[in-house]
């Protein structure tokens, strides 16, 4: 993996830094929002919090929709790898990510401070400590190989179906990684957040 990442280390600086400015507009934003919108969402993350612990929500229809959002999000990022054309996109879906990642942590902890930072990490840390990394991953993957194309369509560099046959089984292996994401998000963190606002 080491040597993996030191082969692509401008690729992947790239788009750390992209997902870091993500997350840095995100917490901006919540600056930027007006007072009655902000306010709006308090109200509603109160209620939301104030009831939670009386929610009865069906499992199997959060996962899947997790898994469907995830596997969607890491097939596009493969296919707009393919297509060079749409390699931008790749960026864009990357900042955007880190922007709502951004927005929702930085919202927590301006509203409720020390509490903030204790809510965030029981509702959104431990899924995206596996589903980040890889969106991070894949998306170094699909602008690599979208950099590899256009070298050879300049002869420049060799490209071959065992390249896009590895680059497909290692978005495989990325898109099954977000699946413990998946279930992270709708088994364990649920369960950190009541117990979380038992005692906050």
């Amino acid at each position: 993996m080491n040597l993996y990442i030191r082969k692509r280390l401008p690729v992947f600086t790239f788009i750390v830094v992209v997902f870091i400015l993500g997350i840095s507009f995100g917490a901006i934003a919540v600056k930027t929002v007006d007072y009655s919108t902000k306010q709006n969402l308090f109200n509603y993350f109160n209620d939301f919090m104030q009831g939670y612990n009386e929610i009865e929500y069906d499992r199997g229809s959060l996962v899947s929709e997790s898994i469907k959002f995830n596997l969607f999000n890491i097939f596009m990022i493969w296919a707009f790898g393919i297509t060079v054309i749409m390699m931008p996109l790749i960026t864009l879906l990357i900042f955007f990510k880190g922007f709502v990642l951004g927005f929702t942590v930085g919202f927590l902890v301006s509203e409720y401070s020390l509490k903030g930072i204790v809510l965030a990490i029981s509702a959104v840390f431990f899924q995206n400590v596996l589903i980040i990394p890889s969106y991070i991953m894949a998306a170094v993957m699909a602008v690599s190989l979208s950099i590899r194309i256009i070298k050879y369509y300049r002869n420049r560099a060799k490209l071959s179906f065992e390249d896009f046959l590895a680059y497909t089984l290692e978005m495989t292996m990325l898109a099954l990684i977000t699946l413990g994401g998946a279930l992270l998000e709708t088994y364990i963190s649920p369960l950190l957040l009541r117990l979380v606002l038992r005692f906050i």
